[in-house]
């Protein structure tokens, strides 16, 4: 490929990323819309984040192997099609069961589309400073989206109504597909062939979203209902039918070899309690200035705008010195505290408190101590995994990610909806049941965090020393993919 061609692939691969990444962070101010208008309660509303996040999880170990194995561009189209077609569809929901498997949808789509991308990114790329330069490019893209994502959601919400956020993927992914096709070099599949352990990657999504299910149903059925039970029952079932197809499949999802790392375990925890304890302060916080303090969308679309550039281009860049100053597990135990701290300020928050003294600093200062706390999980995950294993044993990290947001979203809105009804049945009027309800979220994040720090405390052995080696991984959002098993200076 001459450089023109390469320059204009590349800009419709980081297009995507970046549309990827918007609609990744877009929804958390639309969600109230949407709950809204198709008349969802917070349980259900859930399901909205949730969904996306458990098929991006527990098909993004197999989607990577299978673009390497029958073709990447050929990936890249299919799910980018698939995540099209799911947004037109969805901004047309007229109810929620409709958008909700619409956003499984997108999350499939995105579960293919990502890495493919990445890997023809890589593969456009000679290693050294060329690929050196375009996967710091491709990282700046991303966290330009997540914090994009915040704006132009309060912007499309406010002025075009929630559907919009869904709407506005279609022709951005048309006219990249029209390019693509010109532009985007093939890549031919492999000639050897593998069975890929798709039973395997079913049954764990189809695990994951029934324990979500279960969840969802505590606050209408309560926990001693015999349908919690069943449901129990049904996700352990499924949980052990995905390990009988692990143990027994020639190629599995999850290789038993990976367990034997140091602290990839408790690295995995960490990424996985991280985004659980402060996504409930992003979904939520998203709710509470909208349904209680009365913040138009856009106003509440912009209040996340300074925790978000400080999450992509403060808190992530100083991830190597600190870690190489302190050390990881040092750097672990320090941000998690930071972020408990930044959560416990915004248990202050009131109706009609000041953004100034308490959201803005919460959010500032649980962006800033999460994001390093997550990114000492990912460096003690990965820091001593062979090359050989580096991608499956990201894939895991990612998988982490995902379910941390998807069951923390689900546990906030639980909870939620449990205290609401509780109060609603004491009399309490509602509007300030919703109140303490979305309260009540805010401590569940603290108890969260205490888990995170926690994770780090016991669970970070061989991740103390500075000198750790710090391997280079591409984000999606802050899901981590391998990039080169020797990067080299650029």
């Amino acid at each position: 490929m001459n450089a023109r061609r390469t320059g204009i692939a590349f800009a419709l691969l980081s297009a995507t990323f970046f549309m990827l990444l918007v609609d990744f962070s877009i929804v958390t101010i639309a969600l109230p819309s949407m709950e809204s208008s198709l008349h969802m309660s917070a349980a259900q509303g859930q399901w909205i984040i949730s969904t996306y996040a458990i098929f991006l999880a527990g098909f993004l170990m197999l989607t990577g192997r299978c673009a390497d194995i029958y073709g990447r561009f050929r990936f890249f189209v299919i799910g980018l099609v698939l995540f099209t077609a799911a947004s037109l569809a969805g901004g047309l929901a007229q109810n929620g069961t409709m958008l909700i498997v619409m956003r499984a949808i997108q999350g499939l789509g995105a579960a293919l589309v990502n890495p493919a991308a990445l890997a023809i990114v890589l593969a456009m790329f000679p290693s050294g400073a060329a690929r050196a330069r375009a996967i710091a490019l491709w990282g700046t893209i991303g966290s330009a989206g997540v914090a994009a994502g915040m704006l132009f959601g309060g912007v499309l919400v406010q002025y075009l109504g929630w559907r919009s956020v869904l709407f506005v993927n279609v022709p951005v992914a048309i006219a990249i597909l029209a390019l693509c096709a010109a532009f985007v070099p093939r890549d031919r599949p492999a000639e050897a062939r593998m069975r890929l352990d798709v039973l395997g990657a079913v049954l764990l999504t189809a695990a994951l979203v029934m324990l979500v299910y279960t969840i969802e149903l505590i606050p209408s059925d309560g926990f001693a209902s015999p349908g919690i039970g069943v449901r129990l029952l049904a996700t352990l079932l499924l949980f052990v039918a995905f390990l009988i197809v692990e143990r027994r499949a020639p190629s599995p999802i999850l290789p038993a070899k990976l367990l034997r790392y140091p602290d990839l375990v408790s690295g995995a925890l960490v990424v996985m309690l991280q985004p659980m304890s402060y996504g409930i302060i992003l979904v939520f916080g998203s709710i509470y200035l909208q349904r209680v303090a009365g913040y138009a969308p856009l106003a509440a679309g912009l209040a996340f705008i300074p925790s978000s550039v400080i999450t992509s281009f403060v808190a992530s860049p100083c991830t190597t010195p600190i870690a190489r100053a302190v050390g990881v597990r040092a750097m672990g135990l320090i941000m998690s505290a930071v972020m408990i701290v930044g959560e416990i300020v915004m248990l202050a928050i009131t109706p009609h408190g000041s953004f100034w003294t308490v959201f803005l600093p919460a959010t500032c200062i649980g962006a800033f101590g999460g994001m390093l706390a997550y990114q000492s999980g990912m460096i003690a995950g990965l820091g001593h995994v062979d090359d050989c294993d580096d991608g499956s044993a990201s894939a895991v990290m990612s998988f982490a990610l995902q379910l941390g947001i998807g069951f923390g979203v689900a546990i906030g809105a639980a909870v939620q909806e449990l205290w609401v009804r509780a109060l609603l049945g004491r009399g309490v009027v509602a509007a300030t049941a919703l109140a303490d309800g979305l309260h009540a979220t805010f401590v569940v994040a603290v108890v969260l965090g205490v888990a995170t720090f926690a994770a780090v405390a016991l669970g970070v052995r061989h991740a103390a020393a500075a000198e750790l080696p710090i391997r280079a991984h591409v984000p999606f959002g802050k899901l981590f993919h391998r990039a080169a098993a020797h990067p080299e200076p650029g």
